[in-house]
């Protein structure tokens, strides 16, 4: 696994399921989906995020952190 560019790499739909395991509000994982899916804006363009955690974003390190738990576990 490359730690280094883990933020960029994370996978949605991977997170989203392990999430939907430990949170039941669908109102949570519905903005937590959205917010993985806000995407950027290059040269006055949109460009939608289909994978990785938006860099700066506050939930991103958590987010990130719950991805590593498996391997950690693994450890």
């Amino acid at each position: 696994m490359d730690f280094e560019k883990l933020f960029d790499k994370v996978n949605h739909d991977k997170l989203m399921g392990m999430l939907e395991r430990k949170i039941e509000d669908k109102r949570v994982l519905k903005l937590i989906r959205k917010f993985l899916q806000a995407g950027i804006m290059i040269g006055g363009l949109f460009h939608k995020s289909e994978e990785g955690t938006p860099q700066g974003g506050p939930l991103s390190p958590l987010l990130s952190n719950i991805m590593l738990d498996d391997l950690d576990k693994e450890l």
